[in-house]
């Protein structure tokens, strides 16, 4: 099992937004454990709907040859406790917009 429990000071930067078409866009920077001037881009990308993560992405080695790494875990628990009031306030930025888009449509 890959532990989630990973010192605040390698989380460098971390961001929430929304794109038509993905979702909810969760991405970090993290601090490799093993180089300590190298950065990971890590990103998952969480369905507004039902708040689970439906794809994920880290530029490690790890990910690259496993498809899984500490870095895509570790934003995952960062996304379901810290940043879990951003998510949800891009969420529902998110589903204005698309209601706003539907109604468009009844507007002709």
């Amino acid at each position: 099992m890959i532990s989630t429990q990973i010192p605040k000071s390698y989380v460098k930067r971390t961001s929430v937004f929304y794109t038509l078409g993905e979702g909810i866009v969760v991405s970090a920077d993290i601090q490799s454990k093993s180089r300590a001037n190298l950065t990971h881009y890590t990103r998952i990308i969480v369905d507004p709907l039902s708040l689970k993560v439906v794809k994920s992405s880290c530029d490690c080695g790890g990910f690259t040859f496993r498809g899984k790494c500490w870095h895509i875990e570790a934003l995952k628990q960062l996304a379901s406790t810290e940043l879990r009031e951003e998510v949800e306030k891009i969420r529902q930025e998110m589903m204005q917009i698309e209601e706003d888009i539907a109604s468009w449509g009844r507007m002709i």
